[in-house]
């Protein structure tokens, strides 16, 4: 990472600290890119996008033919983080404002290899079951903030485990983890 991106980085991640922006924290920053880079995912979708931190983290790891589809419902946040994405010059990011549950079903089908959901934790099932049709069916997804937030989004873990779906929780800082799918475990759960 060059030394703007990563000035830049730093000083949007303290400013999202003192606006209490719900960003992801370093630590989760650096397993998700580990992640992905590993997956090398051409097409990422980012259900939540607050200041465009977690978006920016994604731009640096990922190769120069892939994208990411960013979606945020609260306007101001959208209009922020299309301001850092100018800022940096990416290019590769399509950043929607809406509202998700509406969005996703406009979206191509067996398209995305990456997901990431990290945005209303009370509607968290109803995007992955959204995000489904969505998804090659090597893909993986990535829930964020399973822990910290577990007793908003019972009815996920419920669904999970009354459709015996495997998923893999990841301790990524002292106080919260997110929780790692394979599309392929899904295929009967649509």
């Amino acid at each position: 990472m060059d030394k703007f991106k990563e000035q830049y980085l730093d000083k949007l991640k303290a400013d999202g600290i003192a606006r209490k922006v719900p960003n992801i924290s370093e630590e989760n920053a650096a397993f998700l890119k580990n992640l992905i880079q590993s997956k090398k995912p051409k097409h990422i979708l980012e259900v939540g996008t607050a200041n465009g931190y977690s978006t920016l983290q994604f731009t640096w790891v990922i190769e120069d033919d892939a994208s990411i589809v960013t979606i945020e419902y609260a306007w101001n946040a959208h209009i922020e983080s299309v301001e850092h994405f100018k800022n940096c010059k990416i290019k590769n990011i399509h950043a929607i404002w809406w509202d998700a549950k509406e969005v996703i079903p406009t979206l191509k089908d067996e398209y995305f290899d990456f997901i990431f959901i990290d945005a209303m934790k009370r509607e968290y099932l109803a995007y992955l079951k959204l995000v489904l049709s969505k998804c090659t069916n090597n893909a993986t997804i990535v829930i964020d903030d399973v822990e910290k937030f577990r007793d908003k989004m019972e009815d996920l873990y419920r669904w999970l485990d009354d459709n015996q779906i495997p998923y893999h929780i990841e301790k990524t800082d002292e106080d919260d983890s997110i929780m790692i799918l394979a599309r392929s475990s899904l295929s009967l759960h649509e």
